[in-house]
């Protein structure tokens, strides 16, 4: 067998993808149990540790600055009262739409697939 690094690096590439999506995807489903539990704390813990995800994805050049966006609604979500927690609940669910669109077009957000042998089409015969 020959060593190809470049199929090496494929490889290696796609073994740190699946964990770093299921670590994405077990977020977002802390996040789903936050907001059905109306427990806040939490999901904004979650919307931080999804920016961690995300930010090295991020692009900063020049006036094209996609962190700005989110850090910027972050700023705005710790401004708001406590006592306001529909406003807080709004600005949460916009930060976390806002990091989900750019999920997406990273293709980072994969549909749900209830057999892993189906996920990337049925090419047996």
């Amino acid at each position: 067998m020959v060593y190809n690094p470049k199929a090496s690096r494929e490889t290696a590439a796609f073994n740190l993808a699946m964990p770093y999506l299921t670590r994405i995807n077990g977020v977002l489903n802390s996040n789903y149990t936050a907001f059905k539990n109306s427990d806040s704390r939490m999901f904004s813990i979650n919307l931080r540790q999804l920016y961690r995800e995300l930010g090295p994805w991020l692009i900063v050049e020049g006036e094209r600055d996609e962190k700005k966006e989110i850090t910027d609604a972050f700023k705005e979500l710790s401004k708001i009262p406590k006592n306001k927690k529909e406003q807080v609940w709004e600005k949460m669910e916009d930060i976390e739409n806002m990091m989900r669109t750019h999920f997406k077009a990273l293709g980072m957000l994969m549909p749900k697939v209830t057999d892993p042998r189906f996920l990337f089409g049925n090419k047996q015969k």
